[in-house]
Formats: C-alpha cells, sequence, structure tokens
C-alpha cells in the first residue's frame, strides 16, 4: 500500500529564493481523490524473474482507470493507467483500494493466465499469505486448472517467510521516497498530485525494487530457495519471553525431518472453525480438494445467509413502500372526499342551520365566571418502576 501524502512529507526539498524574500515558501500540490492511496500486488519467482503489477487505486465507479494528460497545446487527452506500467499489467478501481472477493478472482485469472506460459506443463507452487480474501473457491480452481499449487502461509509468520515482504518491498517503498523527492520540484505551482504522477512513481519504484538481485535475495534471505532451515531465526519463533525463553536449543533441521511427513499430511486436511479455514500455526494446501470442499461449503453457507438478509431487507422495503403509498392513498381519499359536492352540500346546510339558531337565540350577553369553591390536594406521588 502507498499513500502519496506520507510520501510527499518525507523528502526534504531545498527552497532556493532572492535574498530579500524573508520567507520563502515551498507549496506542496494538492491530491487529487484517486491518488490518495495505492495497492501494488507483486508476483516474484525464485530464479529473478516477475510477472505484470496488479494495481487497485481508490475511486469510485466500475469504469477502466484513466488519467488526463495534458498536452503542449492546452487539451487534455485520456490516456489508460495500465500504459504506464509493464507490458501485460493490470490497474482497477476500488472505493477503498485493496483486495475483495471479485478483485481477487480477477487477480486469479490474471496469474493463471500468466503462469501458464511459465514451465511449460509442469507444476508450479505459489505462497501467500492466509488472508481472508484469499479462501475464494473459485480463484483457487482457476489457479489449480493452470497448474499452480497454492500454499498459504501460518498466520502471523508471513513477515518470515514471505520473501517479498524483505528485501523487493522494503526497497520498492524505499525508492518511493527518492523517486518523490526528484518529482515534486518539477511539478509547475497549482499543479495536482495526480493519478498519472502516481503510475510514474510506482513505474520506477517497483521497476527498482522487484529486481533480480533484490528478488533473489528476498528468496535467500527467507530460505524459501535455496530451501534452508537454518535460514530462519528460530528465536523468533520461540513462545513466550523472558531468560530462559532464550536459552532453547532447536535443531531446526531434525524437526523439518521428523514433523515433515506429518505437515504436509496436516496441510492437505479439511480445518474450519470460526466460518473459515484457518492458518494458525499450520501452513495449508489452499488447491487440495479437501479444502476446496470446505471452502465451498462456506460459501455456499454465505450466499444462503447473504439471500435470507437480501430477502429480510427486500421485505422491509416492501412494507415501507406499502405504509408510503397507503398514506398517500388515504390523503387522496380524503381530500377527494372534502371536495366532493355531497360534502360541500351537508358543510353549507350546517352552516345555514347553526346560523338560523344564533338568530332565533337573539343577542347574548358576555360569558360570567361561576362562584365554585377551589379545592387545593397534594400531588401523588409517581410510582417507581
Amino acid at each position: 500500500m502507498m499513500y502519496a501524502e506520507k510520501l510527499m512529507s518525507k523528502p526534504k526539498v531545498k527552497v532556493i529564493a532572492h535574498k530579500d524574500d524573508g520567507r520563502p515558501e515551498f507549496v506542496v500540490p494538492s491530491l487529487r481523490n484517486g491518488a490518495k492511496a495505492t495497492s501494488l500486488v507483486a508476483t516474484i519467482c525464485a530464479d529473478g524473474s516477475r510477472l505484470p503489477l496488479f494495481v487497485v487505486v481508490a475511486d469510485r465507479g466500475e469504469r477502466i482507470p484513466f488519467a488526463a494528460v495534458e498536452q503542449v497545446d492546452g487539451t487534455s487527452r485520456r490516456v489508460p493507467l495500465a500504459s504506464f506500467l509493464d507490458d501485460g499489467a493490470e490497474v482497477h478501481r476500488r472505493e477503498k483500494p485493496g483486495f475483495d472477493r471479485d478483485l481477487w478472482e480477477t487477480f486469479a485469472r490474471l496469474a493463471a493466465r500468466q503462469l501458464e506460459g511459465c514451465g511449460g506443463a509442469e507444476w508450479k507452487v505459489l505462497l501467500m499469505d492466509g488472508c481472508k480474501v484469499h479462501a475464494s473457491a473459485v480463484g483457487l480452481r482457476v489457479l489449480k486448472d493452470a497448474k499452480v499449487v497454492v500454499l498459504m502461509f501460518p498466520s502471523y509468520l508471513s513477515h518470515m517467510l514471505q520473501a517479498l515482504d524483505g528485501q523487493p518491498f522494503l526497497m520498492t517503498k524505499a525508492r518511493s521516497v527518492t523517486v518523490t523527492e526528484a518529482m515534486l520540484p518539477t511539478l509547475p505551482r497549482g499543479a495536482k498530485f495526480n493519478l498519472f504522477h502516481v503510475m510514474k512513481l510506482i513505474n520506477q519504484s517497483a521497476f527498482h525494487g522487484r529486481s533480480s538481485v533484490n528478488i533473489v535475495t528476498g528468496f535467500r534471505e527467507t530460505g524459501t530457495w535455496p530451501i534452508s532451515p537454518g535460514a530462519i531465526d528460530v528465536t523468533r519463533l520461540l513462545k513466550g519471553k523472558g531468560t530462559k525463553y532464550s536459552r532453547r536449543k532447536v535443531d531446526i533441521e531434525r524437526l523439518c525431518v521428523r514433523l515433515g511427513p506429518e505437515a504436509r499430511r496436516e496441510m492437505r486436511e479439511q480445518h474450519v472453525s470460526f466460518g473459515s479455514v484457518p492458518t494458525r500455526g499450520r501452513a495449508v494446501e489452499a488447491t487440495s480438494e479437501a479444502v476446496l470442499g470446505a471452502l465451498g461449503e462456506l460459501d455456499k453457507a454465505a450466499a444462503a445467509k447473504r439471500s435470507a438478509k437480501d430477502k429480510l431487507e427486500a421485505n422491509r422495503e416492501a412494507k415501507r413502500v406499502a405504509a408510503i403509498e397507503m398514506k398517500a392513498r388515504t390523503e387522496a381519499q380524503a381530500d377527494a372526499r372534502r371536495n366532493s359536492r355531497e360534502f360541500r352540500a351537508r358543510k353549507d346546510s350546517w352552516r345555514r342551520r347553526a346560523a338560523q339558531a344564533r338568530a332565533a337565540a337573539g343577542p347574548t350577553g358576555p360569558y360570567e365566571s361561576a362562584p365554585c369553591r377551589v379545592v387545593d390536594e397534594e400531588p401523588r406521588r409517581k410510582r417507581a418502576r
């Protein structure tokens, strides 16, 4: 996730002004709505190669993301945002920049299409974290059809085991600050930092951060490839705090040999708790038939709940509309009765009779108050509820 406002506040820009100008000022460009936050979804391989980026910008609407680029003659031209990135990259809009179920399935189709051309007919392994959005049977089956095995990391350990969280992403974030520092002085006064500048920032930062050297370093430091259990910092995996826990000795090589078959069996088993497939304390092979079946049942249950909720909301809306229509119909009928000929004739008859009665009674004097007795009583005490 990249926040443009934070990036623009980090760089230190040197301001050069005339000596008579006592308070020189550098005005930071304002941000457009779609340029405030952007999500990057990167996929890398242990051999140093990478797949095109999948970017989600913060904006409403289902239209294809475009950016207005000003021409020399003063006119503007709409350019697709994906054209500023690598070939094959995709840019999508969402009100909150990030993944939801639909965007994850779109990314799964894109990754499956791109991975089919890598490695021929061999099976591939895709490592990812156990985010709840990724637990979609539709997206996982698309990847499995493309001969991709999805392995989800144990929860709270992806920062230690995921190669992207190391060198590639750290270098990408560091490069983004440098690119922003070089870009801000070039913007004219009063200009706005829009999606066009964000795409240029992402293109340069991701190109530097996802270099083959950084990718290979990230896989090596996490022990993912070449497979090296000794690269994992065992002290960070120990539970508890204090001196007695720091003295534990764990032979990670022997532990992997003894627990390897058991771990592989558990990764393919079906475990459902709290309405999802948990990854706490264990990795999950998300493309196994047991896990896919469990996810399918969870999706059916969620769809049934969603359908029942929609039906309930529809009934409430129908009752509300019916009540409004009944009230409008009652008021229209009352107006029709008040304006009818029979009602007016009856009302005029009552008025004539009242006038005749007043004329027969003659003039009356003013009202006089009758003598009466005033009784004062104590107020009754309220009963406590």
